[in-house]
């Protein structure tokens, strides 16, 4: 995430403060990692549990780095300071939110944020490839939307940018609030409140207020907010001034009726109050057909016409991230594989198992499913809840980690289409020895579960297989 934002010498003192006897100079650029920093960069080194990028001061230096910052409580850990161009802060990252901030007010564009607990990424990225069809525009990179992420998205900002489609994640309470008074978007749309990180968040309650920090902030600041009226407790916000309503086979202000294709893909009719429009979506199911209406609400927050919108949900692929998918359409032999192996939370399992349920299938529908992590002291009742109802939606569901585990232990009687594996490898021995041709398959897990492994392992078996 290299950027060449410019600050010069009064800029940085005017937004960090001057405490040094030897001040940067100029920059060109701000950079937190000392393995690619770029000459003329200001270097911020962040202090983490696991890392402390003050280690690598005199090595970013040493490549070219103008100067950099220190947090005042990592001073006397750094020899050799007197030669080296510094200002102190107190905290690092909340510098580097402090200058992306100011960068960002240099842009009047539109600057969309997109918050939720479930499909912020994958709404990013159709949102970002809509408005790019017409505007050149920014996007975050992945998913890199926390307190590092995004404002490093906002560096790369560049006179070139007419639009921006910001990510931006929370795992704890008032982290939306600070994001979106870092970013100061113009436009916010939040995809879904349900279960998510409820050790800290602790209820829907606590996810909704957490989550709609960032309509009161556009409310606040004459910004405009896009509404999934197809969520109970989002569609209470539409009222007031400046907002735009969105919903599948619900009325709104763009409203989308929706089939799936004979290959599960999405068909959508999407309706304004002026214009109708067809799109067919290269994304599957019901997954595909949310964030295709999300993405085209901002497209006409940004007026764009139906027409441009639907043309560019017709020609979208979503990104392919490595290893790990969203929700991912693709194939081992004749067997359609859903891999949505990024991360899971019981909303977004559920979508998940109603795309699976409703994909055209001439064999079975199997899932693996693995734990949901976060969800504090309600993660065993939510892991039960999940086994009570999976087999309304697939033929066999074979889970792995602790929480289903455990989950599946304390229940009395469990029907024998639910299997336990002990491991990511032994859930792609199971799969490989039950999935035939015709079958669907479901991966879907939180990030720590490392589901996309599964595709490893399972590909593996299938040569080994050919080979012997």
């Amino acid at each position: 995430m290299i950027n060449s934002a410019p600050f010069s010498q009064a800029e940085l003192l005017s937004i960090l403060g001057s405490l040094s006897s030897l001040l940067p100079n100029d920059c060109k650029g701000i950079s937190t990692d000392s393995r690619t920093v770029q000459p003329g960069n200001l270097y911020i080194p962040l202090k983490g549990e696991q890392f402390d990028g003050h280690a690598f001061i005199h090595e970013a230096i040493e490549k070219g780095a103008i100067g950099c910052l220190i947090q005042h409580d990592c001073l006397q850990g750094i020899p050799d300071l007197s030669s080296i161009p510094h200002i102190i802060v107190e905290h690092t990252i909340q510098a580097l939110g402090s200058l992306a901030h100011h960068h960002r007010k240099r842009f009047d564009i539109p600057i969309i944020a997109i918050a939720g607990a479930a499909g912020k990424t994958s709404t990013k990225d159709c949102a970002a490839h809509v408005l790019g069809t017409c505007k050149h525009t920014l996007k975050t990179m992945a998913n890199y939307n926390n307190q590092i992420g995004v404002p490093l998205t906002m560096l790369m900002l560049e006179d070139n940018h007419e639009a921006a489609v910001i990510e931006i994640g929370t795992n704890e309470p008032g982290e939306i609030e600070i994001l979106s008074s870092m970013l100061a978007p113009t436009h916010g749309l939040i995809t879904n409140i349900g279960k998510e990180h409820l050790e800290k968040l602790i209820d829907l309650d606590g996810v909704e207020k957490e989550e709609t920090a960032l309509f009161q902030w556009l409310e606040r600041h004459g910004g405009t907010r896009l509404i999934n009226i197809n969520d109970e407790r989002l569609k209470t916000f539409a009222q007031g001034p400046r907002y735009i309503t969105y919903a599948l086979d619900n009325p709104a202000d763009l409203h989308a009726t929706w089939h799936l294709s004979d290959q599960g893909f999405a068909e959508m009719e999407l309706h304004t109050a002026h214009a109708n429009e067809n799109a067919t979506l290269s994304l599957p199911g019901k997954v595909g057909a949310l964030t295709a209406i999300a993405a085209a609400s901002i497209g006409t927050a940004c007026g764009m016409t139906l027409q441009q919108i639907a043309h560019a949900l017709d020609n979208y692929e979503a990104p392919i991230y490595t290893g790990y998918g969203r929700m991912m359409k693709t194939h081992i032999d004749e067997i359609i594989v859903l891999n949505d192996s990024y991360n899971a939370n019981p909303a977004s399992m559920m979508t998940a198992l109603e795309t699976l349920s409703a994909m055209p299938c001439i064999g079975k529908r199997i899932a693996i499913l693995g734990d949901m992590l976060e969800l504090g002291t309600t993660s065993q009742e939510e892991h039960r809840t999940l086994l009570q109802q999976v087999v309304d939606y697939c033929d066999t569901c074979i889970v792995t980690g602790d929480e289903f585990s455990q989950a599946f232990d304390s229940m009395n009687t469990m029907p024998h289409s639910i299997i336990v594996a002990d491991s990511v490898e032994q859930c792609a021995r199971l799969v490989n020895a039950q999935a035939q041709s015709g079958d669907i398959v479901l991966i879907k897990g939180s990030r720590g579960i490392k589901l996309e492994r599964v595709l490893e392992f399972w590909r593996e078996f299938k040569t080994q297989s050919e080979h012997t």
